[in-house]
């Protein structure tokens, strides 16, 4: 079985991808998947299916039927994929086990993670080539047909956050390789939509830059500047600060590189037990004036 959750959560078993049925079956799905391979006690699922403290008193019943049903769809009727953890006769909790290849939002950082291991090695093509594999896999908001539990709600944040650091590293790949025009109207679009990022600004001001906008890079930092001051009564970080500083003066240095030829072959990179998504981690791409400091 295949489970897909970056859009609507969807299954696969066979030919094609079809959904849940009843709001409350994708709502147990989601949070199960949401703990992929991690036992989720009952008194949990309870308080994701109806509420804290408003769970009817048939809950427990119907817990069970909703779980009785969700293996029929997955084809587990002797609950070796949806486990039931027992103490004693009585049910704890429910683990369901997924394999890393099953789970889109686990392949993506998956992806996303060895787009990074690229970044670092400097190989911004493969980067480009993974991050874009990466960002193909969604379809919309992630859990788009499920009701927002406390559960499913941190983890559609988390993975709408994870989506946003890839865009971000793959347009860090783009300017590595000298795609600067390729990526300008994204990035614009990007900073009018998350006008607090550094990082995005960054690349935007570093874009417009080698395109030979020197001009427009400069006001994109004032707007910045002036938005931080306005807002927060604070100044954009030094790393910011200096390459706006680097542009002003006409750093030739800050002019984009040769797009590389060819990428150096990745190592094998360790592979890990599949289990519940790791947290992103801070961006590894580095800051535009880092990258353009190495020059």
């Amino acid at each position: 079985m295949r489970y897909r959750v970056l859009g609507a959560l969807e299954l696969r078993d066979g030919d094609g991808w079809t959904s849940l049925g009843p709001a409350k079956w994708r709502t147990l799905l989601a949070v199960l998947l949401c703990h992929a391979n991690q036992t989720v006690s009952t008194e949990r699922l309870l308080d994701e299916l109806w509420g804290e403290d408003r769970a009817p008193q048939s809950a427990t019943k119907l817990l069970q039927t909703y779980v009785s049903r969700l293996r029929q769809t997955l084809g587990d009727e002797a609950g070796q994929t949806l486990i039931t953890e027992k103490q004693g006769y009585r049910a704890q909790g429910y683990r369901l086990t997924v394999e890393a290849a099953e789970f889109d939002a686990h392949r993506f950082e998956q992806l996303v993670e060895e787009g990074r291991r690229s970044l670092d090695r400097e190989a911004p093509e493969t980067a480009a080539e993974r991050l874009r594999e990466a960002l193909a896999m969604w379809r919309g908001a992630p859990f788009a047909d499920v009701p927002p539990t406390p559960a499913v709600a941190t983890e559609a944040t988390r993975l709408e956050e994870c989506r946003l650091q890839a865009v971000d590293a793959r347009i860090d790949a783009d300017l590595r390789c000298g795609r600067h025009t390729a990526v300008l109207g994204e990035l614009e679009a990007l900073t009018a939509e998350h006008p607090f990022r550094e990082e995005l600004r960054g690349r935007l001001m570093l874009a417009l830059y080698r395109s030979g906008r020197q001009a427009d890079a400069l006001a994109a930092y004032r707007d910045l500047h002036r938005l931080l001051s306005e807002e927060l009564g604070v100044e954009p970080t030094p790393p910011l600060r200096g390459l706006h500083e680097r542009i002003l003066n006409a750093d030739a240095s800050l002019m984009a590189p040769p797009a590389p030829e060819t990428d150096r072959p990745a190592p094998a990179a360790p592979r890990k037990a599949p289990g519940a998504p790791a947290n992103c981690r801070p961006p590894a791409p580095r800051s535009p004036a880092a990258m353009a400091r190495s020059r």
